[in-house]
């Protein structure tokens, strides 16, 4: 136990079961090992995503607490939930009753642009004295430009500065890679610092789980044989998945025998664009979310994973394909970059370049990759949940006075 107390942290969150994205499952394992830690006790506010029946969690934790707010579709992306107006008030007052000792926010674009509009507890905070912390998630400032009518967001936060106003109510911007924290810096954010907290569940994933069978849900007969390319990941249009498929339209006509996987589920008018666009090419397969064990089996059976988005901030799926024994073919840009060695631990092209993208996947289709995969299964060992979270860890000591030093941290002059 701390200093012979427990210590109360509040994560305000909008990623969270039962959405599956990376950030979800990451924000999910994250409060679960600080629950388990001597010293912790752990609340999470997250979305009630309008009430979704018939979902609970499991014998959670007894310190471990989630308060679910009311929550609406983000306008420009609606399967991600975000606080209402009236929620904001609701998560201070709760805030106020659980008398945190440090609150963090993830993605406090969404907490306010078109959601909630103010920041919860921050005046809880500075009355307190208590730590009031952004965590880094999303690139929303970029990927906002990939989306149809909503250039003018970027465009808008751009000329006002509004992102560098918001989260400089933060005492401190945490981010998961240094490219991460580039961006922000570029958003006029000064109060950052680079810590890699993402993680995820490193003994889901093996390449003992490759068995080709897992692939027959999809794969046609005469596509047993075939090399399997798979993107795995939320159809969005930021993750740029109409590259992979312009991509594979190439090789399909160099390589009749390849066939690709589209794993992962969006908004239904981005995942009808992708599967128009693949709609005249043969052996694309559109899986939909695939969880658990299944997802691991089927990332483990393919040849080759692609991720051509640029706007990652840090690229689980990227890690997690490595810890599966699977060669990664990915983007030169955002957080994957900080980790991935072309050549090395996986293969690198320059971002929106759907020729190089085809050429990429082509070499690492056809090439002896047992060093590099060999490379990329010790590489993937340092980016598990608990590292990620032992990362944190250090930083909240540091905070809460029970560590009097942390490395590289700047003063938070405001606590």
């Amino acid at each position: 136990m701390m200093n012979g107390k427990i210590h109360t942290v509040a994560f305000l969150v909008t990623a969270f079961p039962p959405e599956v994205s990376g950030s979800s499952h990451f924000n999910w394992a994250r409060a679960q090992w600080f629950a388990k830690q001597a010293g912790y006790r752990v609340v999470v506010f997250a979305p009630d995503f309008q009430k979704i029946p018939n979902f609970s969690f499991p014998d959670l934790d007894e310190n471990l607490i989630i308060e679910r707010y009311p929550s609406k579709p983000w306008i420009p992306y609606k399967l991600t939930y975000v606080p209402t107006f009236k929620a904001a008030s609701k998560i201070t007052k709760k805030l106020a009753y659980y008398q945190p000792d440090i609150i963090v926010m993830t993605d406090v674009e969404r907490y306010f642009l078109l959601s909630a509009w103010h920041l919860p507890g921050r005046g809880f905070a500075r009355k307190n004295r208590i730590p009031y912390l952004a965590e880094y998630h999303t690139d929303v400032y970029n990927f906002s430009s990939t989306y149809p009518g909503w250039q003018w967001l970027r465009n808008v936060v751009r000329r006002t500065r509004l992102l560098s106003y918001l989260y400089h109510q933060l005492d401190q911007t945490i981010c998961p890679s240094n490219p991460a924290s580039q961006t922000c810096r570029e958003m006029g954010l000064k109060n950052t610092h680079t810590i890699p907290f993402f993680g995820t569940d490193i003994s889901t994933y093996s390449p003992e789980h490759r068995n080709r069978k897992c692939l027959e849900p999809w794969l046609s007969a005469k596509e047993r044989d075939n090399k399997v390319i798979i993107f795995l990941g939320r159809l969005g249009f930021e993750k740029r998945v109409d590259l992979v498929i312009e991509a594979f339209a190439i090789l399909k006509q160099r390589h009749p025998d390849y066939s690709l996987l589209i794993v992962g589920d969006g908004p239904a008018n981005i995942v009808n664009q992708l599967k128009n666009l693949a709609q005249e090419i043969p052996d694309i397969h559109f899986t939909g979310f695939l969880m658990g064990q299944t997802k691991a089996n089927v990332l483990a059976s393919c040849d080759v994973f692609c991720s051509p988005s640029p706007y990652e901030t840090f690229g689980l799926t990227g890690v997690e394909a490595m810890a599966s024994g699977v060669p990664v073919v990915t983007v030169n840009s955002g957080g994957v970059s900080e980790y991935m060695v072309d050549g090395i631990n996986g293969y690198l092209v320059p971002p929106n370049d759907v020729g190089k993208l085809a050429n990429c996947l082509e070499k690492a289709l056809t090439s002896d990759n047992i060093k590099l995969i060999q490379r990329a299964l010790q590489d993937a060992q340092q980016f598990s949940v608990e590292q990620g979270c032992q990362n944190l860890n250090d930083y909240y000591q540091y905070l809460l006075g029970v560590s009097k030093s942390y490395k590289g941290l700047p003063s938070l002059s405001s606590i």
